[in-house]
């Protein structure tokens, strides 16, 4: 394309119909690529792809989860790892601590909830601590209202669970005026209740946690939403890609300028890659200044992968790889 030709398009671009206009977009579009394409790999994607496994992913080790047995995170464990030792805790920076010392080698954690959204505190942990995603998985989330044996739906006067599921199931907590106790986790607070050997008290979890703490089933599916879902990541505390991994997650601040979030989003449409999410996060103590997340299709063995990598590695401010994993 001539310097002539560009100058005529743009002292005459009122001449041209909105199909031509798009004609010549796609023209440019498919020019442009070619010329990232064809650019040799940069430092930090050689970096990334020095990483790449050609083995599976390895189902077995000593994992991380939080709560107790009859948790979220605890089924997602015994779905993913055939041979496995899980450690529980109450806090998901405990579950960290533990990949760092080496005591663990994968954690599990919920990142997102399809009707209740992201879950803040393992966002925030993002940015304070050092893991990368190697998987994640999306389970089906059926809650269910628990009692010790003696109580009935009409003892109840409070509920205990995770912020999280409290927030999945505000429609039924509303509607029975129940009071509303925030827990740990969602086993944890099954556990709890059943300590307390009250038949006040309820606990909003899983099905299979009535099984391990001998709790009633008192009422079932109380979510909001019948399709509920939360989205699970398996961490670590190397980056680990393995074959056949297919989503990438990334995270980065736009430059301090306008349009430069636009920017960084249209080299995905240049380069054909598919992104499935972008979420923006206030950074905490800062004053209104916000982290992006995007997730993407793709593998570091995809050369359109590694420009785009090189190019927000350059183009963003804080930019981070969080992972290039499975999605079980």
């Amino acid at each position: 394309m001539t310097y002539k030709y560009i100058y005529d398009l743009k002292n005459n671009i009122d001449r041209f119909s909105e199909d031509k206009l798009k004609e010549i977009e796609d023209i440019i579009k498919d020019r442009y690529q070619y010329i990232l394409l064809s650019k040799e790999d940069g430092e930090f994607s050689k970096k990334i792809y020095q990483k790449l496994s050609k083995n599976p992913f390895i189902k077995k080790g000593k994992i991380a989860v939080g709560g107790c047995k009859g948790s979220y995170a605890d089924q997602v464990a015994n779905i993913i790892f055939e041979d496995k030792k899980i450690s529980y805790f109450k806090r998901f920076s405990e579950i960290l601590d533990s990949i760092e010392k080496e005591k663990s080698q994968y954690g599990i954690l919920p990142l997102e909830n399809s009707s209740y959204g992201s879950v803040k505190e393992v966002y925030n942990l993002m940015l304070k601590r050092n893991f990368y995603i190697i998987g994640s998985f999306k389970l089906d989330i059926n809650h269910f209202l628990l009692g010790n044996i003696d109580a009935n739906l009409a003892d109840i006067k409070e509920v205990y669970s995770h912020p999280q599921a409290l927030g999945q199931c505000r429609d039924y907590i509303y509607e029975r005026n129940f009071k509303e106790n925030e827990y740990f986790n969602t086993a944890l607070s099954a556990k709890y209740v059943k300590e307390s050997n009250d038949k006040s008290k309820a606990a909003i979890a899983s099905k299979f946690a009535a099984k391990e703490y001998g709790l009633k089933i008192l009422d079932k599916n109380i979510q909001n939403e019948e399709n509920n879902y939360t989205r699970f990541i398996i961490v670590a505390k190397d980056i680990k890609i393995f074959e056949n991994s297919n989503k990438i997650s990334i995270r980065l601040k736009a430059l301090d300028k306008p349009g430069s979030l636009i920017e960084i989003v249209e080299f995905f449409k240049i380069l054909g890659i598919n992104m499935t999410k972008l979420e923006s996060s206030p950074i905490p103590g800062s004053d209104f200044k916000f982290i992006f997340y995007f997730d993407f299709d793709g593998n570091i063995r995809e050369k359109k992968v590694r420009v785009l990598l090189d190019i927000l590695k350059k183009e963003a401010d804080d930019f981070e790889f969080m992972g290039n994993y499975i999605e079980f």
